[in-house]
């Protein structure tokens, strides 16, 4: 989904880059910052939904798959039935991802993020459409999820610091949901777990015995050219 045709604002929530010289890009504001859209470089990778651009990372022994492996593979069934139910297209990416152990073995998170996603899709708040969780934050302050607009079979992924699904009456005490923190932050799934991906990878080779691959380097390379980020970050 283009983001013109998106009903959210925008902004990708991510870890800073100082540490392989993204200083004006991504000054390090918190654990997470948010980050003007815009001024995200292009991935340097062609997105075909059977992650070609991962196939050939190392598996790690610590993933986002790890934490809730064994419920993942009996969700992903029951989500795909519900989603059929409700006339929910999910994205063929998404569905060859969640059902993967391999490929997920392979996408590690420096902040203890792990796939984290239900049975049911949730309605939007904002637009028209349905939220289904899939990545959450090990300390709960930010979920991401695919936003699928009602009759079509495009798709967006948006993060919150809510959660929308069933366990969302469990989180009364913090307040209600605010519709307008929901933030869109890429055109498709693929996209941004590409992006995720190695934005984790760029950070970690600077710290665990894992080089550089060559797509973080031509990433880090065409974020070099782009302009510094105008948004005021956010702590979390």
């Amino acid at each position: 989904m283009d983001l013109k045709q998106s009903p959210f604002q925008s902004a990708w929530f991510g870890t800073a880059l100082e540490n392989v010289g993204l200083v004006d890009q991504r000054p390090y504001v918190g654990t997470y910052g948010q980050y003007e859209y815009d001024a995200l470089p292009p991935l340097p990778v062609s997105q075909d939904d059977a992650f070609g651009w991962l196939a050939d990372a190392p598996k790690h022994e610590r993933h986002i798959g790890s934490e809730q492996a064994a419920q993942g593979a009996g969700v992903l069934p029951k989500l795909i039935d519900a989603c059929r139910s409700s006339a929910v297209t999910l994205p063929k990416s998404f569905v060859t991802f969640m059902g993967n152990l391999d490929l997920q073995a392979r996408v590690r998170s420096i902040t203890g993020g792990f796939i984290d996603f239900v049975e049911t899709p949730a309605p939007s708040p904002t637009g028209n459409g349905t939220l289904i969780r899939f990545l959450a934050d090990s300390q709960g302050c930010l979920f991401w999820y695919l936003y699928i607009p009602t009759g079509l079979s495009d798709h967006a992924v948006v993060y919150s610091g809510d959660i929308y699904g069933p366990e969302s009456d469990l989180r009364v005490s913090a307040g209600d949901p605010d519709p307008d923190a929901i933030f869109f932050t890429a055109e498709s799934f693929e996209a941004f777990l590409c992006r995720f991906w190695i934005e984790n990878e760029l950070w970690l080779s600077q710290y665990q015995p894992t080089p550089m691959n060559d797509i973080c380097r031509q990433y880090l390379e065409l974020y070099r050219n782009s302009p510094a980020s105008n948004l005021l970050p956010h702590r979390r």
